[in-house]
């Protein structure tokens, strides 16, 4: 559980402060390593960090690139897409919507991933459905997409197909029940 005590939020067990450790996540450490630095904290409790500062924290006012930025490393026509520069919040953001689906995943990098993929196929839906996309983090990597990968968004069916999107609407409607 998240409280408030003073002027920081942490967490009820073992008092540690909500930044600490989505910080330490956000300089590359691992749920090994955070347990050693703060060894009352459980995964649980970690993952509430996440979940907690990624719900409360905005993203800062800056060009959509140097909060998110991608580019196709693949080859023959393929598209494998990577992160080349990534913002902090964004990184807990994306490591946030992932942990909702897969919370069996632990690595956050993993995460990340998943919650990019998500991201992306929420974007199709809104396309497809020809909604506004309203939600900053969709919006986001809608963005670095079509910047830079447009053929994802240009080839709805196939990008659907490529990342897997019936395993993600079976995961979804699962947690909606």
């Amino acid at each position: 559980m998240i409280e408030k005590r003073h002027k920081a939020f942490v967490t009820s067990n073992g008092l540690v402060p909500v930044d600490a450790v989505c910080n330490n996540i956000g300089s590359g450490k691992t749920m090994y390593s955070l347990q050693q630095i703060f060894p009352k904290l459980t995964k649980e409790d970690v993952f509430e960090c996440i979940h907690f500062y990624a719900d409360n924290t905005q993203l800062p006012q800056a060009d959509n690139s140097a909060l998110l930025d991608v580019i196709d490393v693949g080859q023959s026509g393929q598209i494998t897409i990577e992160v080349s520069n990534l913002h902090q919040i964004v990184y807990l953001k994306l490591m946030s919507r992932g942990h909702l689906l897969y919370p069996e995943i632990e690595d956050f990098a993993q995460l990340m991933n998943q919650g990019l993929r998500i991201a992306t196929l929420e974007n199709i839906e809104a396309k497809e459905a020809e909604q506004e996309i309203t939600d900053d983090i969709n919006f986001l990597v809608n963005d670095a997409m079509l910047r830079t990968v447009p053929k994802v968004m240009a080839d709805l069916e196939e990008t659907k197909h490529d990342l897997d999107y019936d395993e993600f609407v079976r995961r979804r409607d699962t947690d909606e029940t």
